[in-house]
C-alpha cells in the first residue's frame, strides 16, 4: 500500500464555562431542573496530526501504537505523553513533566480514541501508514488552553501592583500563564474540567471525521440541524467526566459545555452503570454512549438571557468545599423527608419562575420593543426596591416583569437560606447575604445570588446597563468584609463549537 503524506490540518474546538443560576442541589434529582447559563469564557482543544520525535521516548513503540502528546502551556510542568495501541484499544502514559498523571485527560483520550477506533477502524490505522522517518512517527499533538477567567488572576494583578478591576484584567495577555501547577491553581468555579473534557472529546471526534465540522458551527441553525452529533459528544463527555470523577454527577456542567445556556433536567444515572467499571469492555462503552441508547433521557430546553440584561460574575477570595456541602444537604434531606419534600417543591417552583420570567421578558421585547426599552431605561436608573411601586404609574408590562424578577430571585435566596440553615450548610452565609443585598440596592441590578451549590467563593449579578455593571464593580472593589473581584465573562448561548485556527494564531504558534 502506498504511503500517504501527513495531513497537517489543525482541528480547534471550544466549550464554554457555566453558571448554574438557579437549581443548586435540586438539579441532582431528575424530578427537578436547573437553569444553567453558558459563558463566553471557554476551554480550547487544538489537535494536529504531525510527526513526533520519539528518539528520547522512555519506551519502544510497537507497530500498532501511535504516539499522543498533550500540553497545557498555561501551567507549570503540564505535558503528558501517551501511546495508544490500535490492536488492544489501550492507552498508556509513558512520560510526563513531573512523572505525574492527568486523570481527566487520560480518561478522555482512552475513551474517545477507543471509540473512534471501534466505530471507524481505518481512520487511526491510516496514521500508521503515513510517512515518517525513524525515530519519528505520525501521531497527535494536542494543546489544551483556557480563557483567563477560569483561573483567579488575583496574584498576577497583585504582583503587577494594579487594582483588581475589569480594566486591569483586560490588560492581561490572553490565555496567560498561571505560574502554577494544575494542582495548585485557584479556579473560579466556571466548570473547567467539564469544559475541558467536552472540548477534547469534540476535537478528537471532529479531527477523525466521526462528527462533521459543520455540525458544530457557531451558527445556531446549523447546530439545530445536527442533534445527533451534539448528542454523541454529550454522551461521551458525560461518560468520560463521570469516569474521571469516579461517580455519576448531575451532568449539568457537561451539558452546558455541549449545549450552552438552557434549562436542564438530568439523565437517569443507570444509563452508565454497565460502562463505569474499570473492567468494562469497549462494546459496553459503545452501547452506553450511543445516540440510540434510550437511557439518555436528559432534557435540554434552550434559554437566553433577555435583551439588554447582562450577566456579571465575581470571584470571592474565600473557598467552599462543594462536595461536603452537597453531602450534608443530602444527609439532611434523607433524615427529614417530609420537611425536605416541601422545601424542594417550594424551591422548584421559585426556580422555575425565574425561567418563566426570562421567557416572558423575551416575548415582551418582541411584542413591544418601545415599552421594553422604556422599562429597562427607567429601571436602570433606580434601585430595584423602587420598581414595584412604580408599576402602576408606568403601566408597562415589561416593567412589571422586571419587578417580578426581583421578587423571584429574592424568593429563591430566601429558600436557599432556609435550606442552608436546616442542613447546617453555608449556602448563602451572612457575609454573602450582606454583599448580595448591597448589590441589589445598586440602580439597574435585577438579580444577585450565589450560583450552584452556593457558599463563599462566587456571586453573580444580572444588570440592565453598562453603567449598572460599572457601579456593581465599584461596590465590589470597596467591599471590605470579603475580597470580591470581577470576572470578564458574560453570558453566551452557544455550546461546543469548531473554530477557524487561522483566527487564533497565538494557539497555532503554541503547537510549534
Amino acid at each position: 500500500m502506498p504511503s500517504a503524506a501527513i495531513d497537517p490540518a489543525i482541528t480547534l474546538t471550544s466549550a464554554p464555562g457555566k453558571v448554574l443560576v438557579v437549581g443548586g442541589y435540586l438539579v441532582l434529582d431528575r424530578n427537578h431542573t436547573g437553569l444553567v447559563v453558558g459563558t463566553d469564557a471557554c476551554l480550547y482543544s487544538t489537535v494536529q496530526t504531525r510527526e513526533l520525535d520519539l528518539s528520547n521516548a522512555a519506551r519502544t513503540f510497537s507497530s500498532t501504537e501511535i504516539p499522543v502528546t498533550v500540553t497545557s502551556p498555561q501551567f507549570e510542568s503540564a505535558w503528558w505523553k501517551y501511546a495508544f495501541d490500535l490492536k488492544t484499544n489501550a492507552l498508556v502514559q509513558y512520560d510526563s513533566a513531573d512523572q505525574g498523571s492527568n486523570g481527566f485527560v487520560q480518561v478522555v483520550l482512552q475513551t474517545t480514541l477507543a471509540l473512534v477506533n471501534t466505530r471507524s477502524p481505518g481512520v487511526l490505522q491510516s496514521l500508521l501508514e503515513q510517512r515518517a522517518s525513524s525515530p519519528r512517527r505520525a501521531g497527535l499533538k494536542i494543546l489544551l488552553t483556557a480563557d483567563n477567567d477560569f483561573y483567579s488572576q488575583r496574584e498576577t494583578l497583585e504582583k503587577a501592583g494594579v487594582p483588581l478591576t475589569s480594566q486591569s484584567l483586560r490588560r492581561i495577555p490572553v490565555m496567560s500563564k498561571t505560574g502554577k501547577t494544575l494542582g495548585n491553581v485557584h479556579k473560579t468555579g466556571l466548570g473547567s474540567s467539564a469544559a475541558m473534557v467536552t472540548s477534547l472529546v469534540a476535537s478528537i471526534l471532529v479531527h477523525f471525521g466521526i462528527v462533521d465540522r459543520s455540525d458544530l458551527s457557531v451558527d445556531r441553525e446549523q447546530r439545530l440541524a445536527a442533534p445527533k452529533s451534539l448528542q454523541l459528544i454529550h454522551n461521551i463527555a458525560q461518560y468520560a467526566h463521570c469516569l474521571a470523577q469516579g461517580k455519576v454527577g448531575s451532568g449539568f456542567d457537561v451539558s452546558a459545555a455541549v449545549y450552552g445556556s438552557h434549562v436542564y433536567r438530568r439523565f437517569t444515572p443507570a444509563v452508565l452503570d454497565a460502562a463505569m467499571s474499570e473492567s468494562s469492555r469497549i462494546s459496553e462503552v459503545v452501547q452506553a454512549t450511543s445516540v440510540d441508547n434510550r437511557g439518555w433521557n436528559s432534557e435540554v430546553n434552550p434559554v437566553v438571557i433577555p435583551p439588554r440584561l447582562t450577566l456579571r460574575l465575581a470571584d470571592v477570595d474565600t473557598g467552599s468545599n462543594t462536595p461536603s456541602m452537597v453531602k450534608k444537604v443530602l444527609q439532611w434531606q434523607n433524615a427529614n423527608s417530609d420537611q425536605a419534600a416541601a422545601l424542594w417543591a417550594a424551591l422548584d417552583a421559585a426556580n422555575n419562575r425565574i425561567g418563566q420570567i426570562w421567557s416572558q421578558l423575551v416575548e415582551a421585547h418582541t411584542d413591544d420593543r418601545c415599552d421594553y426599552d422604556r422599562a429597562i431605561d427607567w429601571c436602570s436608573k433606580h434601585p430595584s426596591f423602587e420598581w414595584r411601586s412604580a408599576v402602576d404609574t408606568t403601566g408597562s408590562p415589561a416593567h412589571a416583569l422586571l419587578a417580578d424578577l426581583v421578587y423571584g430571585i429574592g424568593k429563591v435566596r430566601q429558600l436557599q437560606r432556609e435550606l442552608g440553615e436546616n442542613a447546617s450548610v453555608p449556602i448563602e452565609p451572612p457575609k454573602q447575604t450582606r454583599l448580595l443585598d448591597a448589590c441589589m440596592s445598586v440602580p439597574g441590578v435585577c438579580m444577585a445570588a450565589v450560583p450552584g451549590a452556593g457558599g463563599y467563593d462566587a456571586i453573580f449579578c444580572v444588570v440592565l446597563s453598562p453603567e449598572a455593571g460599572d457601579a456593581v464593580e465599584r461596590l465590589w472593589s470597596k467591599w471590605d468584609e470579603m475580597s470580591v473581584g470581577p470576572l470578564l465573562a458574560k453570558q453566551a448561548s452557544s455550546g461546543v463549537s469548531v473554530l477557524n485556527p487561522a483566527l487564533y494564531p497565538y494557539l497555532t504558534a503554541m503547537l510549534e
